[in-house]
């Protein structure tokens, strides 16, 4: 393994981790990290979990480079090393947006909608976008199709971020009905996704 490989294998471990480790904790306090789902629960599901997969899938492969065959519909049979440079690269604005989202959002992190008492967050990470999570699945998915550029991970990608901008519409709704003129202010200053 090459030293491009240990970064990514660093880069692509981090967001899995910092999920892990959010779980983790909302489990430690008590906290339910399943909310409801914004749109058909069989698609909020499959979305999520398929996103989540595609990146382990990375993260895998990034530390047995020998499985890389295995992966269906790859279209290039070596990776050129700037390649996989460029994905490391794009990891970098990934985890820089998403782990302050986690450490914004803490403990009323949800999978879906608060079933609890919460508040709107505007500060930190979210003064930069609404969504700032899955703003960073854009370059995970990247990224993630640089390094392992497969059709049918490619469609899996594509169809895990038309499944999460349903969600946010979803979300954005309940945000409207729940915090009124507070959202519509937020959301004329900061954008959807950057």
């Amino acid at each position: 393994m090459n030293w491009i490989n240990y970064i990514l294998a660093f880069l692509i471990s981090l967001p899995i981790l910092a999920t892990l480790i959010l779980g983790a904790f909302l489990a430690r306090n008590g906290k339910y990290a399943m909310g409801k789902p914004t749109i058909q629960p069989m698609f909020f599901y499959t979305g999520k979990f398929l996103l989540f997969f595609v990146w382990a899938l990375f993260a895998t492969i990034t530390l047995f480079p020998e499985l890389r065959n295995q992966v269906p519909f790859l279209i290039q049979d070596q990776i050129p090393e700037v390649q996989k440079l460029l994905a490391a690269v794009l990891l970098i604005p990934a985890n820089l947006i998403l782990v302050p989202a986690y450490l914004s959002m803490g403990i009323i992190t949800h999978i879906g909608l608060p079933t609890g008492k919460h508040e709107l967050r505007t500060s930190g990470i979210y003064r930069i976008s609404r969504n700032p999570m899955y703003a960073s699945f854009i370059f995970l998915n990247t990224a993630t199709f640089l390094y392992l550029p497969s059709i049918l991970l490619l469609v899996v990608m594509i169809y895990g971020m038309i499944v999460h901008h349903f969600i946010i519409l979803g979300e954005e709704k309940y945000l409207k009905a729940e915090f009124g003129d507070e959202f519509e202010k937020y959301k004329s200053k900061v954008s959807r996704y950057f």
